[in-house]
């Protein structure tokens, strides 16, 4: 089976585990906005999204175009959350994660290490690409910036300037119900999608 293919499989298996969800009581428990008229309207990843909560198709708007697998497995996914969440600034590595460790080399290599060789110390031009996000600085690092994702789940970027000794470091941490909310899996997936809009 191709990834494609595994993906798409893994949306349909999450749509039925989904069908037996009250979805306006899953959405009050996940910071989502009320459906209205069938349809859940959200921001994510700076994006405004529509879902509809009897079928689950995920569209974007305004262009009305159907919306990424990733994007539509990664809001399954989230709403498939039992726990009720409350927005929560405490940080978390993705090493926190279980089974964290054992992909904490591949998120790295697909997630912090190219954005700190991508940026370097110009955190200039990294504020300027960071404008196509829904983010807020914060007081971390050289350089943080807190980052929507969707919901209550929220990555933070910290950057550490280089100098001629040690160069640019990157850092990316979770807020705590984020932990909660997506496997590690997930979690990648969530950093990736950020990541995909600064690179």
């Amino acid at each position: 089976m191709s990834k494609v293919e595994a993906r798409k499989e893994a949306i349909r298996m999450a749509v039925e585990k989904l069908r037996g969800v009250d979805i306006p009581a899953r959405c009050a428990q996940l910071k989502l906005p009320q459906p209205e008229n069938g349809i859940l309207k959200f921001r994510a990843f700076a994006i405004n999204f529509e879902l509809n909560i009897e079928t689950f198709e995920l569209i974007k708007q305004p262009s009305g175009d159907p919306a990424k697998d990733r994007d539509h497995l990664l809001v399954l996914h989230f709403l498939l959350c039992e726990q009720p969440l409350q927005p929560s600034n405490e940080l978390i590595h993705f090493r926190d994660f279980p089974g964290g460790m054992f992909y904490l080399e591949p998120f790295l290599s697909r997630t912090a290490r190219p954005l700190a060789e991508r940026y370097g110390n110009n955190f200039a031009k990294l504020k300027e690409t960071l404008s196509y996000l829904d983010y807020e600085e914060v007081d971390l690092g050289d350089f943080g910036a807190q980052i929507h994702c969707i919901g209550c789940l929220y990555l933070t970027l910290i950057c550490r300037a280089g100098d001629d000794e040690f160069p640019a470091e990157v850092e990316l941490l979770f807020n705590l119900p984020t932990k909660r909310a997506l496997c590690a899996e997930d979690a990648v997936v969530m950093a990736e999608r950020v990541c995909f809009r600064l690179f």
